[in-house]
């Protein structure tokens, strides 16, 4: 039998990079503009871009075993998460963060494994990242990949994608979130 996964809805393309205090003044200047400069294929390379399905209320999950619908609990999809963070680069000596890219691209991905001897749903597996603190906003959930078994899917499709609109770049001040952090973590004085 074959087993297929599918999400529609938004899809992401976000990058979490270091910048310089003149990069970051660059795009307090320009905004959006900074999209027109070198920064539009620059914020997709390194290892802090996330490209996949943003997991959302206007998600629509479904579970297929050959053609035939089949019921799926979609709580297990954020059980196990890896969160990015701010923190990320709190040990450097980076002094600001930007967040580039966009998550409004509409679209379907499906994952699709063939010859299955026995279907269980609890055998999914999902890697997803949760974006939460980094984008302002609770329950930020990215779907990276789908495993079934284990396995990675024989056959994946990116189908029907609609555009997408550019985010306003977000500056993250580190030296802000190092300070907030010394506060949650002060020792109080004893009298």
């Amino acid at each position: 039998m074959n087993v297929t996964f599918e999400i529609a809805g938004p899809s992401c393309d976000l990058a979490l990079h270091p910048i310089s205090e003149s990069t970051a003044r660059k795009i307090a200047d320009f905004g959006r503009g900074i999209y027109k400069q070198k920064y539009l294929s620059w914020w997709r390379k390194g290892n802090t871009a996330t490209y996949g399905m943003r997991y959302c209320p206007d998600c629509c999950v479904r579970v297929f075993v050959d053609s035939e619908a089949v019921p799926f609990d979609e709580t297990r999809i954020t059980q196990d998460v890896t969160t990015m963070r701010r923190r990320l680069y709190l040990n450097s000596r980076a002094k600001f963060l930007a967040v580039l890219g966009f998550d409004d691209e509409f679209c379907r991905f499906r994952w699709k494994w063939n010859d299955i001897q026995e279907f269980d749903p609890a055998k999914f597996t999902f890697n997803v990242q949760r974006w939460d603190r980094v984008m302002g906003e609770p329950n930020y959930f990215v779907i990276d990949n789908v495993l079934y078994d284990g396995r990675w899917a024989d056959a994946e499709d990116w189908c029907d994608p609609e555009g997408f609109t550019l985010i306003d770049p977000i500056v993250i001040d580190l030296e802000e979130v190092r300070r907030e952090l010394a506060q949650e973590h002060r020792v109080p004085e004893l009298a």
